[in-house]
């Protein structure tokens, strides 16, 4: 065999709905809602491993599917935690049955949001992506660490910079899709944004057309 390393991942999807009670009262998602479920996970293979997944999905299945979260958890069911629970159910029990090693769980509540743990670091961030008549502008937050209620940074808070996508400058930049552009987008959400939700940018992703750019935060920053 050739040497190298092998990844391997699996989506399964699940319905279930969840109340985040530990919201304020008038935020909306504190009542019960449902969501279409994606989950991810993906592991290097090691020692001709099968590569087999599936107890993931299994386990997601007999535990989360048509039902609701807050019965089936004992903590804060947002996707956030729940990336994180995954994590930890994986490494218990698929880690210790087979020769693989997570790299990542991804629990994504919708096409365009996204909660991501490091299967190393057991780091968890939120992926937002804003679609705009130009293109997609995805944004990858992180925090100090999860509290109670789940990520320090609530997806509502982020509207400013998608309102901020709507206007003029930021507009036309979008449609030159060019490397400045990104590093403008990433500067206005640290000014702007990221003081209001204590959590911290640690990407910005354009994909414009044939055009990508990609803003990455620096270890000093």
């Amino acid at each position: 065999m050739a040497d190298g390393q092998i990844t391997i991942s699996q989506s399964f999807g699940f319905s279930a709905s969840h109340e985040l009670r530990q919201l304020p009262a008038s935020h909306k998602c504190r009542r019960n809602h449902g969501h279409n479920y994606t989950v991810t996970a993906s592991a290097f293979v090691r020692d001709d491993a099968p590569g087999d997944l599936s107890p993931l999905g299994d386990y997601l299945a007999a535990t989360f599917d048509h039902r609701l979260l807050n019965e089936q958890v004992t903590f804060h069911p947002t996707s956030e935690l729940l990336a994180a629970h995954l994590a930890e159910w994986f490494r218990d029990h698929v880690e210790s049955t087979m020769p693989i090693t997570l790299v990542e769980m991804v629990v994504s509540e919708t096409a365009t949001t996204s909660a991501r743990c490091d299967g190393v670091t057991s780091e968890v961030t939120i992926s937002k992506t804003f679609k705009t008549s130009h293109g997609d502008v995805t944004l990858v937050l992180g925090a100090d660490g999860l509290n109670e209620v789940g990520f320090i940074t609530d997806f509502g808070d982020l509207k400013p910079f998608g309102t901020y996508l709507q206007a003029p400058d930021a507009d036309a930049g979008l449609r030159a899709a060019g490397p400045a552009l990104v590093a403008h987008l990433a500067g206005w959400f640290v000014d702007n944004v990221e003081p209001e939700i204590r959590g911290r940018l640690v990407s910005v992703r354009v994909d414009s057309g044939t055009t990508t750019g990609l803003w990455e935060r620096g270890d000093a920053s």
